[in-house]
């Protein structure tokens, strides 16, 4: 009969399985936008596809945000992940543009930083001892704030308004925000596996919708960190 210390390392290390499958998702999403991004910038015709379809991307990632929940939930693990991956080349493909208009030590330089920025915040969620629950609330409220901003700017900026300040109020705003979330959510991994880490089915779909919501995360944070700190051509 196990003891109560075989049961705890055996569900510490089926925890630290859990995470490590959840970032291992995560990674393969932000790699595969990055290649799709690359291929897209060396062809003309998909460029100019990239720059026309801005508003779309941003209306399906909202949508994607909104529903992730119930899409991942209604499919089985294998179609869910290919939803995802379905979802990170989308990403990439708007992304592309971004090649063009900020110099490459730019684009490293704010990935390097969102990187490190996303990993410290991971470990911070990760190792605390205390449960960051009491976050959710503030963090949300901040999210539909944040929200609303770039949906007045976006609306101002259809009309003619120049609205440089608000963009940078909004990334100002959101890289904190972004990373605090991680944090959060990275918390809230650890908490429900605790409940729910038992049932394969799911613990599998668990996984890769927390490694949605982390991917969306730092992109998030790399895209305002690069708007932020970034140098144009």
């Amino acid at each position: 009969m196990p003891t109560i210390t075989t049961r705890s390392t055996q569900q510490e290390s089926a925890l630290a399985n859990h995470i490590s499958q959840t970032f291992n998702y995560m990674a393969a999403g932000v790699g595969l936008s990055g290649v799709v991004a690359y291929l897209v910038s060396t062809s003309p015709m998909l460029m100019n596809l990239a720059l026309k379809g801005n508003l779309v991307f941003l209306l399906v990632w909202l949508a994607f945000g909104f529903f992730m929940h119930k899409i991942v939930f209604s499919l089985q693990p294998a179609a869910a992940l290919a939803t995802f991956a379905a979802f990170s080349a989308l990403t990439g493909f708007a992304l592309a543009p971004l090649v063009f208009m900020y110099t490459n030590a730019s684009i490293v330089a704010a990935f390097a930083t969102a990187s490190v920025m996303f990993a410290g915040a991971s470990a911070y969620g990760y190792f605390t001892h205390k449960s960051l629950s009491g976050w959710g609330t503030f963090l949300i409220m901040g999210m539909w704030g944040l929200l609303g901003l770039g949906v007045t700017t976006i609306v101002l900026g259809l009309f003619g308004v120049n609205t440089g300040g608000m963009s940078f109020a909004f990334s100002l705003i959101a890289v904190p925000l972004f990373a605090g979330v991680t944090a959060w959510e990275v918390n809230t991994i650890r908490e429900t596996f605790a409940q729910y880490g038992r049932d394969e089915l799911l613990r599998s779909r668990l996984a890769i919708l927390s490694a949605t919501s982390l991917y969306m995360n730092f992109i998030n944070i790399f895209i305002n960190l690069l708007q932020l700190m970034g140098d144009r051509r």
